[in-house]
């Protein structure tokens, strides 16, 4: 089974990320990565397309499933690893350090069990240290649109194959809750767009299509 699944993604392409969904990410962690000297984790980092641009005066170790990722990656990060996440044999360079910041992008989605995986990135934290998620919601009007005209697949749902769990908005928070991690920042993108300036009002489970949130653990 493992085999199928590195399998899997090595044969996907890099998988790129959307300008304004970097821009959000980015704006989350802007102020913490310009001070300098944080030890910053990507997990399911592809070629590193997005930490990349934290690199300077901090230090980044990238983990990705894609061994074809290795070559994309040097220059990138400072640490490359090719590992299962969902494993019991992460490097000892990374389980011995302990992370100001932890990016989790579009991973969450993709894991038998993300309850015990994101114990597993509690466990790195420092005691100021905080994660990064991002994760589509399945549940986001357009897509109950299409559900209830019989159209499901991954074209349509803005879903691919290799997605095991589909997050709504409210079972992320729900999952988050389960692991005693709290929501401490986001910034969340909306279908269409101009619905954020409405977001005080809207619930987000309704119209929030890619969750970003900035999430530490409840002390």
């Amino acid at each position: 089974m493992n085999k199928k699944i590195e399998e899997y993604y090595n044969r996907k392409e890099d998988y790129g990320v959307n300008k304004l969904r970097e821009k959000k990410i980015n704006f989350l962690v802007d102020k913490d990565i310009k001070t300098g000297e944080k030890n910053i984790l990507d997990v399911g980092c592809a070629s590193g397309y997005i930490s990349t641009n934290w690199r300077k005066g901090n230090h980044l170790i990238g983990l990705d499933i894609a061994s074809k990722f290795a070559k994309l990656a040097q220059g990138a990060l400072d640490e490359f690893y090719v590992l299962n996440l969902e494993s019991n044999n992460w490097p000892q360079a990374v389980i011995q350090k302990r992370f100001d910041i932890i990016l989790c992008a579009e991973v969450l989605e993709h894991l038998f069990a993300p309850q015990d995986f994101l114990l597993k990135l509690k466990d790195l934290l420092n005691k100021d240290g905080y994660i990064i998620i991002t994760t589509p919601n399945f549940l986001v009007w357009n897509n109950r649109f299409r559900m209830f005209l019989g159209r499901y697949g991954a074209q349509e749902l803005f879903n691919d194959y290799g997605h095991i769990h589909l997050f709504s908005y409210n079972s992320l928070q729900k999952l988050l809750h389960q692991v005693r991690l709290k929501i401490i920042s986001q910034d969340n993108l909306w279908y269409p767009n101009y619905l954020e300036k409405f977001a005080k009002i809207l619930s987000p489970n309704l119209f929030v299509y890619q969750a970003i949130l900035k999430v530490k653990p409840v002390k």
